[in-house]
Order: C-alpha cells, then structure tokens, then sequence
C-alpha cells in the first residue's frame, strides 16, 4: 500500500509499507526537498533523502489520529479494526491537523486534477444546533462524509464558518478535502463531568486574559453545551473561489510529534516529553526563544494554580515558520481536572501530566520544585516567582469577567464553577 503526503498541491513525499513492517516508512519526494521554503514534516523528520523507517515515522504520523475512546467510536463507525493505524490513516487523511493532506492511490489522480478547485462547501440548514442536540448522530454522520482526522481522545468535528456571518449561523460542511475553520466539540462528557464544556471555555478566556496567546473559543446553548474552536493552523483569506473566502493551513505538530514520541506516551510518567525537553527544543529551533520558553512558564504555572492535571505533550504545539524556525501555537484544551473530586462528578487523577520538580502529584508540589522547575526552564527563579505571582493576581479578575461573560449565554453556572477553581487556585498560589 502506497499513500501520497501533500502540502496544498504538492506532493511531498510517500507513504509505503513493507511485508515486515507494522506502519508505514516515508520517503521526501526529491523534488520538494529541492523548492525553496520546503518545510520537513516534523522535527523529528528532518530532510535527508534516505527513507525513513516505521520506527520513526509512526509517532509523527499517528500523532495526527484520534485517540482513546474517540478512536474506537471513530474506527466501530468506518468498519476498521481499532489497532489499524495503517488503515485508518487512509481514511482520515484528507483533511489533518496542520497543513498536510495524506491521500491513497485510488483518490491520488483525483486529487491531482481537482487541487486547485477544492474550496467546495455544503450549507448546514440547522446550524450546529443539531450537533449539539444530538451529538452521536450527528458527528457520526459528519464523520462519514468529511473523512477528517482530528488528534485527542474527544469526539468532536470541524466545520467551516462564514466570516461574515454570526457565531450560531454560516456554518459548511467541507467537502473534497477542503479545509475548516473551526473545532466543534459537543459536551459528550457532561453525565461524568458536570459543565466540564463550560469549565473549559473559563479556562481559556482566563488564560487569554491572564497574556497567554490561547485560541479563540466560543460557548454556545446552554441545555445542551457545545464549545467551538478557531483553527490557529488555518487562516481565512480576503480571496473569493466558488463563493467561499478560502483558507490557508498552516504547518503545525504538537511536542510528541517533534519528540518523536507516539501519542501513547503523552504522560510524563510514561516517558513523555516533559518540560525540560520542551525548552530544550524551543531554544535550539524557535524563532523567539526566549519569549516563547516565558509563555511555556506562564502556561505550566497557570495550569499549576487552576489545577490542570492533563497537560500533556500534545496539548502544547509549534507553528512552522517560512524560514525553517518554530514558534510556540496558541494554547488549547484547558480545563480544571482538579475540581472533579469524586463529590463534584467522577474523580480524576491528580498527578500532573508534566512534573513539576520531582513531585507528580499536584498536592505534594513545593517551594523546592518551583526552583528545579525554574533550572528546567532555565529562567532565573525570581522570574518564574514573579510570573507566577502576576498570574495568580490576575485569576480572579480574568475567571469573574469570564464567568460573567458565560452568564450573559445563559449558563447560569458560570459563577459557581469560576468559584470551584478559584478555590483551589488560592490554595496553591502560595508558592509564588
């Protein structure tokens, strides 16, 4: 089985598999490595004209494949055995995180033909409203048409929006691998997780309010909660085709991928990346390094006072430059796993998806793990202080005006949940 990788309408490189090998190799298309601003797959995949063995190339390119319980739902839907990434990969490819497209050699010489042609979208009559009113039916149904690999362990569908249209309405299905414009995620885990939807959407206008670069995020109808993401890896251009602005990806991966690292061991504990190695490629490959390892400390610390234990490698991820450098994306997928205590919905973990010093477990965290954070990072321990104390200021403020924000949609809850992780915030902020 051969698949094709394409940047926009050029090919990049070849996906093959051998009779002994459990996931495909890759090979650059000699030809692409020879444009000038060709951009390699992946840190972990840089140039070289040799093929690259399964060995290396699966924890990139299973990287890009749901995980957990959104894979087996994902896989039960197409009819393909949960462990196949081979065939999975086939059947997602179309329309992946970041900027590439993975075709198989049936489709290839379509693609060919149509690739400059595929702004191509299908009018949503009822909005997004459906999906969030019957979000297994729904997402199903998109799932089957759309043919799209999102990454994470939640189910969820990405749609494209009319820039000039209101946030309820405009929505399209893409179609022929045309690209999105924006994450939709139901609440498919609020029986276990009350307001969990809700909670991240705080998280998020917090942190944003708090100076970290975070993605745009929008909370829509409260009886039935759906939270929709802008792409950072797509921008909407001011050029028309079929009717449609068209959009633009962006190349992208998250730390497992530039590590190397298959998404199974997105934990610390389980050999993860963990901070230290983060910065260590932030300061040999961003473009701003210094200004993007301080935006690492003000993430690691603001997931630290509001209690974000799942914080893992592939929820952090890199923009590819033109000029070969990388820039830290905007932070996604924040919640407060710490409010869910067993009392308060079902109990989640309390170790820390990325140490902090020597401790895991939230609670144990100490002045002395502050300080070899700081050596990990390499900032100067009075500034990770000083960071984290401008933070903690800023929370109650940030989640209030958030809460309040949620409050005026309807979700009267708003307050109560701001108050859940304040709460465990003013227990922690006395390290800084």
């Amino acid at each position: 089985m051969e698949l094709y990788v394409y940047r926009g309408n050029i090919k990049m490189g070849l996906l093959d598999i051998t009779a002994n090998e459990p996931f495909f190799g890759f090979t650059y298309n000699p030809e692409y490595l020879d444009l000038q601003g060709a951009l390699p797959l992946s840190l972990s995949l840089p140039f070289t004209t040799s093929r690259y063995p399964a060995s290396l190339t699966q924890p990139y390119f299973e990287g890009l494949l749901p995980e957990g319980e959104a894979r087996d739902i994902i896989t039960r839907r197409l009819g393909i055995p949960r462990n196949s990434s081979v065939k999975l990969l086939q059947a997602l490819g179309h329309d992946c995180a970041g900027d590439i497209t993975i075709i198989d050699e049936v489709k290839h010489s379509v693609y060919v033909q149509d690739s400059g042609k595929i702004n191509q979208y299908v009018y949503m009559d009822s909005g997004i409203k459906k999906i969030a009113q019957k979000p297994h039916e729904e997402l199903s149904r998109l799932q089957e048409d759309m043919r799209l690999s999102l990454a994470g362990g939640q189910e969820k569908t990405a749609l494209y929006h009319d820039p000039g249209s209101m946030i309820e309405d405009g929505w399209y299905i893409p179609s022929h691998g045309s690209p999105s414009t924006h994450i939709i995620k139901p609440g498919l885990l609020e029986a276990h997780y009350p307001n969990v939807t809700l909670n991240e959407y705080l998280c998020l206008r917090a942190a944003a309010a708090c100076g970290i670069p975070t993605a745009n995020v929008f909370l829509l109808y409260p009886e039935t909660p759906v939270i929709i993401i802008q792409r950072y890896d797509r921008i909407v251009t001011d050029t028309i085709e079929n009717g449609f602005k068209t959009v633009t990806r962006i190349h992208q991966e998250d730390f497992c991928q530039a590590c190397g690292i298959k998404s199974d061991f997105k934990y610390e504990h389980d050999d993860g990346p963990g901070f230290k190695q983060i910065r260590d490629i932030l300061s040999k490959y961003a473009k701003h390094p210094f200004e993007d390892i301080k935006t690492l400390v003000k993430w690691a610390v603001f997931n630290y006072l509001t209690g974000n234990c799942d914080a893992h490698a592939k929820n952090l991820s890199l923009l590819h430059n033109t000029d070969s450098t990388v820039s830290l994306a905007p932070v996604y997928d924040l919640i407060s796993s710490t409010i869910y205590d067993g009392s308060f919905g079902s109990k989640l973990n309390r170790g820390m998806a990325m140490k902090i010093g020597v401790h895991e477990n939230i609670d144990k965290i100490n002045v002395d793990d502050i300080n070899i954070f700081a050596r990990d990072v390499q900032i100067r321990l009075q500034q990770v202080k000083t960071i984290g104390n401008e933070i903690a200021e800023k929370l109650p403020h940030a989640f209030a005006v958030a809460a309040g924000e949620a409050e005026k949609l309807g979700f009267s809850d708003a307050g109560m949940m701001a108050d859940r992780i304040m709460s465990g915030c003013n227990k922690r902020k006395v390290l800084f």
